[in-house]
C-alpha cells in the first residue's frame, strides 16, 4: 500500500493498542558494539541534565535506561503507558501539557518518522525546552549496510510484499533543515548499524511484529516470520540489520516568537 494512500492516525493507534511494547523488544536486543539505540540516545544526555520529556515514549525504555534522572514520559496510546515507568502524560506531541522552558533534554527513541505533522511537533519541542536544551533522537536509516544485509533483508522483503513504512516517509531527508526552522542548531547526525540475532521463528516473529506494515495481512507476517526462523534455525542464527541514524540539536539562545 503506497505511502500517502494509508490512514496513519489509525494505523498507528491500531499498532501500538494491539502491539504495545514491540518497538522495545526488538531494540533492546539490537546491539551494535556495547550498546543498543536506546543506551546510544541517552548518551547525548548529558549528566547535568536534570530535567527530561521522553517524547513517544512507548513503555518507557529511554526512561530505564536514564535511572535516576527525573524523565516525564508522553504518548498517545494508553497500552504503550501502562508498561512505563512514571511520571507519564497521555498527550499529543502537538499539545504538549507543559509550560514554556520546563526541560533540559528532550529525547525521542524512533519516534520523529510517526508524529506529524513534524514542523509543528518541532516548534512544540523547542518550546518547552530551555534555551541551550538539547533534542536527542534516534530515526529510522537506510545505511549503514553490509553486502550480505541486502540479500537477507531484500527476501524477507519479497515475502512480505511491503517494506516497512512511516507517515514522514523511509528517511527524515529533511530534518536537519526542519530543526534550524523551529530554531534548533544540529550539533550531530551520525549513523549506526545494529544486528538483532534471530535464532528460531520465536525470534522472527519477534522482527516482523515490531514493523509498520499497512496493507500486509497477519498471515502474510506469519508466513514471513515462519520462513526467517527456520532459515536462521537452520544456519545458527542470522543477524538482521537495523540502520539507525542519531541527531542532536541544540535549541537556540535566542527567544523564540
Amino acid at each position: 500500500m503506497p505511502e500517502n494512500d494509508v490512514d496513519w492516525p489509525a494505523y498507528v493507534r491500531e499498532f501500538h493498542e494491539t502491539r504495545p511494547g514491540s518497538t522495545e523488544r526488538l531494540l533492546s536486543r539490537a546491539v551494535a558494539g556495547d550498546h543498543t539505540p536506546y543506551r546510544w540516545l541517552v548518551r547525548a544526555v548529558s549528566g547535568e541534565a536534570k530535567r527530561v520529556l521522553d517524547l513517544a515514549c512507548g513503555n518507557g525504555p529511554v526512561a530505564r535506561e536514564l535511572h535516576g534522572r527525573w524523565v516525564v514520559g508522553v504518548d498517545t496510546s494508553a497500552a504503550e503507558l501502562a508498561g512505563a515507568p512514571g511520571p507519564k502524560v497521555q498527550a499529543d506531541a502537538l499539545h504538549l501539557p507543559f509550560a514554556n522552558e520546563s526541560f533540559d533534554v528532550v529525547t525521542c527513541s524512533m519516534g520523529l518518522m510517526v508524529m506529524q505533522p513534524l514542523p509543528a511537533v518541532l516548534a512544540e519541542a523547542a518550546r518547552v525546552l530551555r534555551r541551550g536544551g538539547v533534542l536527542a533522537a534516534t530515526v529510522p536509516a537506510i545505511r549503514p549496510l553490509r553486502r550480505t544485509d541486502f540479500r537477507i533483508l531484500t527476501t524477507l522483503t519479497t515475502r512480505l510484499r511491503s517494506t516497512p513504512q512511516f507517515p514522514a516517509g523511509s528517511e527524515l531527508t529533511e530534518l536537519r533543515d526542519q530543526l534550524r526552522a523551529a530554531g534548533f542548531d544540529v550539533l550531530e547526525s551520525q549513523r549506526e548499524r545494529y544486528a538483532y540475532r534471530v535464532n528460531n521463528v520465536a525470534d522472527a516473529k519477534n522482527l516482523v511484529e515490531s514493523l509498520y506494515l499497512p496493507g500486509t495481512s497477519d498471515s502474510r507476517r506469519t508466513s514471513a516470520a515462519t520462513w526467517l526462523g527456520e532459515r536462521a534455525e537452520s544456519r545458527d542464527g542470522l543477524e538482521i540489520a537495523i540502520p539507525v541514524r542519531r541527531i542532536v540539536a541544540m535549541r537556540g539562545k535566542v527567544a523564540l516568537h
